[in-house]
């Protein structure tokens, strides 16, 4: 979520040039002095469904397996049998490092099926996958 934020600034950004040529005296075409309106509404619409993206991301640990459910348009609900999880990673880029978060990613045995939990703490990303690991090893058993 992190990202597309980014994204949305840097386009915002950007398309403010057409402004700052105008302000200086150089020829713009009108139309391209839109861009920024364009931007913005693009912005901020954006920001309203990451909003609903997010409140859609959620992970439940079961006794026998793991359910993670995305999307808000195309919805996706992956039910994950401990027994079938060939690895779990937990990764974080330098902007999730610096605010404490990581994914955790589950690989299954067998199928293409992967499953991502984002936005989690790092302690809480860790300690799931601790349990995870725990779960599968036993089912494995």
């Amino acid at each position: 979520m992190i990202r597309w934020a980014i994204y949305s600034t840097v386009f915002l950004l950007i398309s403010l040039i057409p402004l700052g040529l105008k302000l200086f005296g150089l020829g713009v075409p009108s139309w391209l002095l839109t861009t920024p309106l364009l931007a913005l509404v693009l912005a901020l619409w954006d920001l309203r469904i990451m909003r609903r993206q997010v409140k859609a991301l959620g992970y439940l640990e079961r006794e026998a397996d793991l359910v993670v459910r995305s999307g808000v348009m195309w919805r996706k609900q992956l039910v994950i049998p401990y027994g079938r999880m060939q690895y779990v990673e937990v990764n974080s880029g330098p902007l999730e490092r610096r605010y404490g978060l990581c994914q955790l990613t589950l690989n299954t045995a067998g199928s293409s099926a992967t499953a991502h939990v984002y936005g989690l703490p790092e302690a809480l990303g860790e300690a799931l996958r601790e349990r995870l690991v725990a779960a599968g090893e036993e089912q494995m058993l």
